[in-house]
């Protein structure tokens, strides 16, 4: 509670200040962090955790929220479709997202009984991602047909996932919550995805305390005030980063976050082109 409160007494610190030449005179309390012995009894503590094999996807811990039983009239906040009838162009994306988001919730579904491993691995691979299985040397895509075909039918605890690369798929926040429940997962990118925002982030440092590798860069929505909620995942070693907008903020997070965990090193990366000024 000490450290979570110190870190943000210090990110206020940095927004405020937005430079590199006034130095900071930071104290923050990281025993958990410097004793390594601590974060590996707790990341094998999570890995041992048995996930019950359920028939519905709300088992995993999935909260789905609606309307309560026998309202006739739409409860969600309305859309601009809905009020500019004209904007045929509009109406019709809108209604082939919604379309794609009820497939996509549809198919989860179904492969959730056979446990989150084999559902993440077959989400990703949908999404033209790739996967590593572990005590696995090459990558499974699309084109892997053959090994595809070898996934099991049914739950199988020796099917676990270290490794997902979206290869940019926009991947909805919403469907964020497919890939979790994967406490043996060792790396995960995002790379190039513009989806990918503060609020992903936020909910991907609660859900992944494991993972050693995160690589974010590319993702022209992430600043600097996503990267505060990193703290939270004690097991990172190497985050990947893309400072688009060259905010003296954003890098001294990263050095911050280095900071706070020894075991973590920050790449930023230079991005390949420049986003434009809001002045």
């Amino acid at each position: 509670m000490l450290r979570q409160r110190c870190t943000r007494i210090i990110f206020k610190q940095i927004f405020e200040h937005k430079s590199v030449y006034r130095p900071l005179q930071v104290n923050v309390v990281r025993s958990f962090y410097d004793n390594y012995e601590a974060i590996k009894h707790f990341i094998k503590y999570l890995r041992k955790r048995q996930v019950t094999v359920g028939t519905k996807a709300e088992a995993y811990g999935r909260h789905v929220y609606g309307p309560p039983l026998g309202m006739l009239t739409k409860t969600d906040a309305p859309n601009m479709s809905d009020f500019l009838v004209l904007r045929l162009q509009h109406w019709w994306r809108r209604q082939k997202d919604n379309y794609k988001e009820y497939i996509e919730k549809e198919q989860y579904k179904k492969y959730i009984i056979a446990g989150p491993n084999l559902a993440a691995a077959k989400f990703v691979i949908e999404c033209s991602g790739k996967i590593r299985l572990k005590n696995h040397n090459e990558w499974i895509d699309k084109t892997k047909k053959s090994e595809i075909s070898k996934f099991p039918k049914e739950y199988d605890e020796n099917f676990i996932l270290e490794e997902i690369d979206f290869n940019g798929y926009p991947i909805r926040y919403e469907n964020l919550d497919f890939i979790f429940n994967l406490y043996d997962l060792r790396t995960l990118s995002f790379r190039g995805c513009k989806t990918i925002n503060d609020w992903s982030l936020d909910k991907l440092s609660v859900e992944f305390p494991t993972l050693e590798h995160l690589d974010i860069s590319e993702c022209e929505n992430v600043t600097e005030r996503g990267l505060e909620a990193l703290y939270r995942m004690p097991n990172l070693k190497k985050l990947t980063v893309t400072n688009f907008h060259g905010s003296a903020a954003f890098e001294l997070t990263c050095f911050f976050l280095e900071d706070v965990n020894p075991y973590l090193k920050c790449e930023i990366q230079e991005p390949k082109y420049k986003c434009l000024s809001e002045k």
